[in-house]
């Protein structure tokens, strides 16, 4: 320490020549965190260089002899440790831990970034729990008063709020939460899964306006969104002749698309709607094609519902090209893809028409996926003229898991450039994505690229993994 204070004194006479007196200041603790860091790492050099650069930029400010007052400032490992404690949902220890510190060190402050994390934890986790009470006026009031838990990163909130309103009868505080979402988020997955949410209470004209909102949010999704707006208005309709039958009408032909929605949503879908199973972490489809061959009326009304295993029953003995594409979806949903690989392919090979022999290679494709055949499932993209939703959902998915294992392989260089051309074919890079490109950008000597990443991430919503990902950045 004594080779630091040292360092620490020379370098306030050598800089104090260098800047003009017009930039005085003091460094924030913000400015001071890379310095405490290299502080408690013992990197002399690190530190010196550090100290260089805050006293060219704060001329006025004087290193203190005792370099460990910097260090007492910001007790990093009791710091981490209270994130720790609010993660683990720990609140009332947090506090505690809180206290302690301004305690112990009477100079130091819970910043700003810390008080609002604890506070958004505790909301969060009282919102949580009036939902699961079915308390629906508590979880509204929550919601309401505390507009952090309703950003865009946690979208699942705004979705949970919106069911409270429909459980309360209050159909049209649902749909402004639904258009709210349309208006402020663009990621693609969370624009489609809001839409297909909306269909369970809005209107035809509210379900028209909030999918123009999310295509104004993402251009470069209009296309699917489009799709998917079309396939819930011939559901709503449909549920509308349901209602009232003609006599002598055909059963089957109730206008509902077999399978599940094309689009992942972060919670099983509302009421009316099959529920996809959740993308994972890695990326995967949602799976069922945007419009799925005709079926049987009972397969088609069990995967409605997200009867896999009744829609697999009712299949069984299926013949045709639709019956067995059907199966395919329901065994995918149904977590047996190699049963749904078989079937895709069996379906495909049966004929049919053009449309339907597409959808069961798109089938294919999403089942190869699942199952990590990349290469196997570029081969049929290359091979089959997808529609411009599908296509895109599948190069999608094929970029998302090159990406994954290039960097897993430590080829960084490809990794970025799987997640940068994903990024401009969809408009968006999903959030763990984005981590890992952060991350192949300091694996491969990108530093202030890397710091870039992170910052951007931690200023959209500030995480234990953020804040260590910035760590890491400035080491």
């Amino acid at each position: 320490m004594k080779r630091l204070q040292q360092a620490g004194r020379a370098l306030t006479v050598a800089c104090s020549f260098l800047v003009s007196p017009a930039l005085a200041q003091a460094p924030s603790d913000a400015d001071l965190q890379a310095l405490r860091f290299y502080l408690s790492e013992e990197n002399e050099q690190a530190v010196n260089s550090e100290l260089r650069r805050l006293q060219l930029q704060y001329p006025d400010w004087v290193v203190p002899e005792d370099l460990g007052q910097l260090e007492q400032g910001v007790p990093g490992e009791r710091i981490d440790s209270i994130y720790r404690q609010i993660a683990a949902g720990e609140f009332a220890e947090a506090r505690a831990s809180i206290e302690s510190l301004s305690r112990t060190y009477p100079s130091w402050t819970p910043s700003p970034e810390l008080l609002a994390t604890l506070a958004t934890g505790e909301d969060q986790a009282n919102f949580e729990a009036a939902v699961e009470a079915g308390n629906a006026q508590v979880a509204i009031r929550i919601a309401r008063e505390n507009p952090a838990l309703l950003r865009c990163e946690r979208v699942n909130n705004a979705w949970l709020l919106a069911e409270q309103y429909e459980a309360t009868g209050a159909a049209d505080a649902a749909i402004g939460v639904y258009t709210g979402i349309a208006r402020s988020c663009v990621d693609p997955d969370i624009l489609i899964a809001t839409l297909e949410k909306s269909a369970a209470t809005a209107s035809l004209d509210q379900l028209g306006q909030i999918a123009d909102l999310a295509r104004s949010q993402s251009p470069a999704t209009a296309e699917r969104l489009t799709a998917v707006e079309e396939r819930l208005r011939a559901g709503i309709l449909a549920a509308r002749n349901a209602s009232a039958p003609t006599e002598g009408a055909p059963e089957a032909e109730t206008g509902l698309p077999a399978g599940v929605a094309p689009d992942v949503s972060l919670r099983p879908i509302s009421r009316g709607q099959a529920a996809p199973k959740p993308r994972p972490a890695t990326g995967s489809a949602t799976k069922a094609p945007a419009a799925a061959p005709a079926a049987p009326g009972a397969a088609v009304a069990a995967a409605q519902r997200g009867d896999w295993a009744g829609c697999l029953a009712r299949t069984a003995n299926a013949r045709s090209a639709a019956g067995v594409a059907q199966r395919g979806w329901c065994a995918l949903n149904a977590d047996r893809p190699m049963q749904a690989l078989a079937d895709f392919t069996e379906a495909a090979q049966r004929g049919g028409s053009a449309s339907a022999r597409r959808d069961a290679r798109y089938g294919q494709a999403i089942t190869m996926l699942e199952l990590d055949m990349i290469d196997q499932a570029a081969a049929i993209a290359a091979a089959t003229h997808f529609t411009a939703e599908q296509r895109l959902e599948i190069e999608s998915l094929i970029l998302d898991k090159r990406g994954v294992a290039a960097y897993e392989r430590r080829d960084y260089a490809s990794a970025i450039a799987y997640f940068d051309e994903l990024e401009r074919i969809t408009g968006v890079v999903r959030r763990d994505l984005a981590i890992l490109r952060g991350y192949a950008y300091l694996n491969s000597g990108q530093r202030a690229r890397a710091k870039e990443e992170f910052q951007r991430l931690h200023d959209q919503f500030a995480t234990q993994a953020t804040k260590r990902a910035l760590s890491d950045a400035l080491r």
